[in-house]
């Protein structure tokens, strides 16, 4: 997998396959939906309709045929020519699509919606999917508190580190998704931690209250 940079955007290549356009943009777009999106999207001289969510940290996972705004935190399509988008600033954005099925989905995991379970109810065998974790809080940053140890899931991606706790978001996406039926050489991480990262991609623990950057996926 490899990301070409351009104007506004970043585009996932040599990954998904032929006819999928996946990225997320740059902090030179602030995260308005849906005119954010068709601006990164004119960096690859495509324009597409543009379904979208309002995010409210649950399991909640539409299959949609439509553009426009859905309730939850996941989507997920057949249709070709139509955006799929999550909006985020330290939360996980996970891009998914399968060229078997022709499906292709967005997930906004923040904690909340992975301890609720978001990745369990993606409604489709996982088997010949391939994922990618976009920019979000790594392990470096994701800090925490005890309470954490609550939750028996998350106890395996939870480290120290100094006086902190810190939790492997990316690393408890990949073990959920595996469970499912992906295969782990299918699951790409990039790495890219939006609190430390020198790209300046927004996050909320470093005080972008308003400010997103958006994922998305489309197959042509």
């Amino acid at each position: 997998m490899r990301l070409t940079e351009s104007a506004y955007s970043f585009i996932i290549e040599d990954f998904f396959g032929p006819g999928v356009i996946a990225g997320f943009t740059k902090p030179a777009l602030s995260g308005h939906l849906p005119q954010d999106v068709q601006t990164a999207l004119c960096d690859r001289a495509v324009s597409a309709p543009v379904a979208y969510l309002k995010q409210i940290h649950s399991s909640a996972i539409q299959v949609i045929e439509q553009d426009g705004m859905y309730v939850g935190d996941g989507l997920f399509t057949s249709c070709a020519h139509l955006a799929l988008v999550v909006k985020t600033a330290d939360c996980l954005p996970i891009l998914l699509y399968s060229q078997d099925l022709g499906a292709a989905g967005v997930v906004h995991m923040g904690w909340r919606s992975a301890c609720l379970g978001i990745l369990d109810t993606i409604p489709f065998e996982l088997g010949s999917f391939k994922a990618v974790a976009g920019v979000g809080l790594r392990e470096c940053c994701f800090r925490v508190t005890e309470e954490f140890f609550n939750y028996l899931q998350f106890i395996p991606f939870l480290m120290r580190s100094g006086n902190g706790l810190f939790f492997d978001a990316a690393g408890f996406a990949r073990s959920r998704l595996v469970k499912h039926g992906l295969k782990r050489e299918n699951f790409f991480d990039n790495r890219i931690c939006s609190y430390c990262n020198p790209g300046g991609f927004f996050s909320h623990r470093r005080g972008d209250t308003s400010s997103r950057t958006l994922s998305f996926i489309m197959k042509s």
